[in-house]
């Protein structure tokens, strides 16, 4: 028969609970507790209880997870299902070992691996800390979230056109980036470089930074690239007849990923002859059959 404050502390120790409110009160001789979580947790446990041998003909019953009959226990009695509900958010924790002697203020740090999450989540990962001894864990600190994420892949496809109407011009098409792939951050722009040299060094080396709204393409993507989306860049003030190497990267708010080159890998602008303006220097002549 634990007070509401003795059950309160005993499930404050344990892991993965955190802060509850415990509340006491008899009910026709039914000792009834209501446990409210005040912290954020994942589905728990149905509780166990012990009976001690002095108290064999007492009955218990656990209601939970929204149930009108008890989880567990041989008290017959109904639950209010509206009163209890199961935890839906998705937990996960590590156990991290420190130096009991370490001095007041010393700061550990642990790494969390292996976190992967959609860009169309924003609000990221929310970490939480709970101190451990000999008697149980302490209440976790407030959450605090981030979003890991990471510079973008490049484009899958990347092709590199003439353009029939213009001796100095190249255009690019390629694909858009969307998860996975862009890193669990939204691409924001694309990065290309144009150069005459096929290590891209030396001064010969062009770029430009291509936002979204100025690279609309009506090219329709192909079977194999069904998610994704076509862009186009048009790449012109080149020399005719000089080859260029081209290749391109997206960005996101972790910086900019790596380049894959085009397809092909270079190639010279040139157009088509000009029409002939007349016909003055065109004779026809017949030969006569022998």
């Amino acid at each position: 028969d634990s007070s509401a404050l003795e059950l309160e502390e005993r499930l404050e120790s344990l892991q993965n609970i955190g802060d509850v409110q415990v509340y006491k009160t008899i009910e026709a001789d039914v000792a009834v507790y209501d446990i409210e979580f005040l912290t954020n947790v994942s589905p728990v446990p149905i509780m166990s209880v012990n009976i001690p041998t002095e108290m064999d003909n007492s009955k218990y019953c656990v209601c939970a997870r929204g149930n009108i009959v008890c989880d567990s226990g041989t008290l017959l009695i109904d639950c209010d299902g509206d009163a209890t509900r199961e935890g839906t958010i998705n937990t996960q924790s590590v156990e991290v070992m420190v130096d009991s002697n370490a001095a007041n203020s010393t700061y550990f740090s642990h790494t969390l691996e292996g976190l992967d999450q959609p860009s169309s989540i924003l609000d990221g990962f929310g970490v939480r800390i709970s101190a451990a001894n000999v008697n149980g864990y302490g209440i976790p600190s407030p959450a605090v979230t981030l979003k890991p994420n990471g510079p973008p892949l490049p484009p899958k496809v990347a092709e590199l056109e003439r353009v029939p109407t213009s001796p100095s011009s190249l255009v690019l098409h390629f694909t858009s980036v969307p998860s996975p792939d862009d890193r669990s951050s939204t691409v924001t722009s694309y990065f290309v470089e144009w150069s005459t040299a096929e290590d891209f060094a030396g001064s010969t080396v062009f770029n430009s930074t291509l936002n979204l709204d100025s690279i609309h393409s009506e090219r329709l993507p192909s079977y194999g690239n069904v998610d994704r989306v076509f862009h186009k860049f048009l790449i012109q003030g080149l020399i005719p007849g000089l080859e260029y190497h081209v290749r391109i990267a997206a960005i996101n708010e972790a910086g900019i990923g790596p380049s894959s080159r085009s397809f092909p890998s270079s190639l010279a602008p040139g157009s088509k002859p000009s029409d002939l303006e007349d016909q003055h220097g065109v004779s026809l002549f017949t030969i006569v059959a022998s």
